[in-house]
């Protein structure tokens, strides 16, 4: 029984069958070239990783140097004072706009922000002529009423 089942010559068919998918491979190269790609997809992911952490650095580094060189070195006073917080400045409107929408837009973002303060700085109207067409669309659509 045991020669039976090694013997190629009890199941032609099957055992030729066998040899052609597995006989004509050659198993080294095919090794080689999956784990070649493997290892180049590997150190070129690593490479856009770098790059990518590198612009993220030098973009970073901009916003700190910018805000580093506007703020001045704060005075050293000899007592701290004790003072009530200032009020916030009124933010700059544009002409043409309401204290009522001025109002709301305030509420509205001291809602999204949920009650925290904030410092609105200024309030404009966004020209939106030059806006292409597809973004119009989608404000359009984003903003229709329910």
């Amino acid at each position: 029984m045991q020669n039976l089942i090694f013997d190629v010559s009890a199941s032609p068919v099957a055992a030729q069958t066998y040899k052609e998918y597995l006989g004509g491979v050659d198993w080294v190269q095919t090794s080689t070239v999956v784990i070649a790609g493997i290892v180049i997809v590997m150190l070129v992911l690593a490479i856009l990783i770098a790059i990518f952490k590198g612009f993220g650095k030098a973009a970073e580094g901009g916003k700190k140097s910018s805000k580093k060189a506007a703020q001045p070195a704060p005075a050293k006073a000899a007592a701290p004072a004790v003072s009530a917080p200032a009020p916030a400045p009124a933010p700059a409107v544009q002409s043409g706009i309401s204290g009522e929408i001025v109002a709301a837009i305030s509420a509205a973002i001291y809602a999204s922000e949920g009650g925290k303060q904030v410092t609105i700085r200024s309030i404009r109207v966004k020209n939106v002529a030059g806006r292409n067409p597809w973004a119009a669309a989608a404000i359009a659509d984003n903003t229709r009423p329910f």
